[in-house]
């Protein structure tokens, strides 16, 4: 299957680096991200292709964004604890690429305090993906969970 990573099609499509996005504000960054979706869903002989794409966490919150996934093909919540991701995340270079996870220069921003409080806003959201899969499994138990819910949706 072919693999997209969303966040780096913004990144080509727009010229800038997600962080730089972010800056001129997230209401900015997110139509930015509206647009590359819709784009993507739209390019003829997508729609059916198989194609895996990865989009950002808040990428659902937008209701045509699910919407937009949902009419092309299904949507898929990989739920991960709170601890998980902290591990995950504890690398420099994976939270720098996150902008709602850094910093404003003056403190460091309270890992699990903050993913806590973004699960919280996003939760609704990602409740209406078509299937929901625990993410902190081995990876051959997500695979054979995402396979089962793409099969059930045939």
């Amino acid at each position: 299957m072919v693999f997209i990573d969303l966040d780096v099609r913004i990144e080509r499509m727009f010229g800038s680096s997600i962080a730089a996005l972010f800056e001129r504000g997230e209401p900015e960054f997110r139509a930015r991200e509206r647009l590359a979706l819709t784009s993507l869903v739209a390019e003829p002989g997508f729609s059916g292709s198989g194609a895996v794409v990865a989009t950002g966490g808040g990428t659902v919150g937008d209701p045509s964004n699910l919407a937009a996934i949902q009419a092309v093909g299904i949507s898929v919540y990989l739920r991960v604890e709170i601890a998980t991701l902290v591990d995950r995340l504890t690398r420099e270079d994976e939270r720098a690429r996150r902008p709602l996870l850094v910093g404003d220069g003056v403190g460091d921003v309270d890992l699990a305090a903050r993913l806590t409080e973004l699960l919280a806003l996003r939760e609704p959201a990602y409740a209406r993906a078509s299937a929901t899969v625990d993410g902190g499994a081995e990876v051959a138990v997500i695979v054979a969970e995402i396979t089962e819910a793409i099969t059930r949706s045939q």
